[in-house]
């Protein structure tokens, strides 16, 4: 049995070749760039400081900075 996944890579890392019981097993290690989806509603930012244990602001207006 010949299986085939059609995928578009930029670079090939590694091919492995795996014995598997009466088979091989090929692995191809791969980098494939991602690009993050960031939703530009909901960002916060976090500070961990030397004079407060951490601060928080966020972009929305139903919260308010917290410093603790």
């Amino acid at each position: 049995m010949i299986s085939c996944i059609p995928v578009v890579v930029d670079t090939v890392i590694e091919v492995r070749i795996v014995p598997a019981t009466g088979c091989y097993v090929i692995e191809v290690v791969y980098e494939k760039k991602s690009v993050a989806q960031i939703n530009s509603k909901y960002l916060a930012g976090i500070d961990l400081g030397i004079d407060r244990l951490v601060a928080l602001a966020t972009c929305q207006a139903w919260c308010e900075t917290i410093a603790c």
